[in-house]
């Protein structure tokens, strides 16, 4: 086949960076291989993108006085593993078999997500721990009230196989509140602090959830509609001293807030009682792991929902768990700390109804 009747397009995993030295950079974020990048290279790749044969390409750029310059250079480009090329009666692969036209790889990765899992596949730069390392502890100075919990330690527990067997996700409640003593039960075995591990410099801490290198970065923010004993309105809870710090009433904000981060994404028709915002206070972990450290928030995310998750059924009560993040963040009553934290999953929690509002599980063979 004639050279010219290829087609070439830019590599779907590439990023464009600036280098330390200030120019340039293309990163292919598949296979962790970087390149500095001119400004007429990056002029040249701002055209492709999408398939196109030499001539049209030559049409386009006028970084080249003849098509068959610019077949060199495509010819190279793909040699690199910059730009793709196929066959315009192919079946949309590129050299190599892998897809162009389906996303990244035909896997539907992003660049950034291979960026953010190659990244963190090496490991912390060299230069963190630079500095203090953040405190464990969390405070919101502007919070009024301060409700000491109820450990909620003479709550029976059952067998963890049974509890497994039974965990549900629950989109519809009693319409009932929520007793305070049942949201000091699930707070204290789900996010309570037990103690530091050494060195005490370092605010690494024991709790019920795995967090890496002990920095338990999250935040649990409460949304309590309607918790019986407790006004309606936002909480912070201090897992230190295992209270929830007031930061403002109930208010149509707030409303809005459940809505479009449990209600609206979980398909309920009606809002929860109550509900939980889960922030990550960032630095604590990427002090520790720069480089590696949003990798390890959404890892400590998941193993609090689980936790939290299995916790809920286990005190009775039902409970949906929705991994839907905000960004930027908007609850109105972290607007102070913005640039500190970010919204990494929330979660609806109430009394179960009878019998249990959530689909009837078919069984395997069935």
């Amino acid at each position: 086949m004639d050279g010219h009747q290829y087609l070439y397009r830019r590599n779907p995993d590439l990023l464009l960076e600036w280098g330390e030295g200030g120019g340039p950079v293309l990163v292919d974020c598949r296979r962790w291989r970087k390149f500095s990048a001119k400004p007429a290279l990056v002029g040249l790749l701002h055209q492709l993108d999408r398939p196109q044969t030499v001539d049209e390409l030559h049409g386009r750029w006028g970084g080249a006085d003849h098509a068959d310059e610019v077949h060199k250079i495509l010819e190279r480009l793909a040699a690199a593993g910059i730009v793709r090329r196929s066959a315009p009666d192919g079946d949309g692969r590129a050299d190599g078999g892998e897809e162009t036209e389906n996303g990244p790889g035909g896997d539907g990765w992003t660049p950034y997500e291979l960026a953010v899992h190659a990244q963190a596949g090496r490991g912390p730069v060299p230069h963190a721990r630079r500095g203090t390392p953040p405190p464990a502890r969390f405070h919101h100075p502007e919070a009024g009230d301060a409700i000491a919990l109820p450990d909620g330690r003479d709550v029976p527990s059952r067998p963890l196989a049974r509890v497994l067997a039974e965990r549900r996700s629950v989109r519809a409640f009693a319409p009932a509140p929520v007793p305070l003593p049942l949201i000091g039960a699930f707070l204290d075995r789900t996010a309570r602090v037990r103690g530091h591990f050494p060195p005490r410099a370092y605010e690494q801490t024991q709790r019920p959830a795995p967090s890496g290198g002990g920095r338990h970065s999250l935040e649990v923010y409460l949304l309590a509609r309607e918790v019986a004993g407790l006004a309606p309105g936002a909480y912070h809870y201090d897992p230190f001293q295992h209270t929830l710090h007031r930061l403002c009433p109930w208010t149509d904000g707030l409303a809005a807030l459940q809505q479009r981060t449990v209600t609206d994404l979980a398909l309920m028709d009606a809002p929860p009682p109550a509900g939980l915002y889960l922030a990550s206070c960032t630095g604590r972990t990427s002090w520790k792991y720069e480089g590696m450290a949003l990798s390890l928030i959404y890892r400590d995310t998941g193993c609090l929902m689980q936790t939290m998750s299995l916790a809920a059924t286990d005190l009775g009560l039902a409970s949906c768990l929705v991994g839907m993040m905000e960004t930027p963040l908007t609850a109105p009553f972290l607007a102070p700390y913005r640039d500190r934290l970010i919204h990494v999953g929330s979660m609806a929690l109430g009394l179960p109804t009878d019998p249990l509002a959530a689909p009837a599980v078919a069984p395997l063979g069935g």
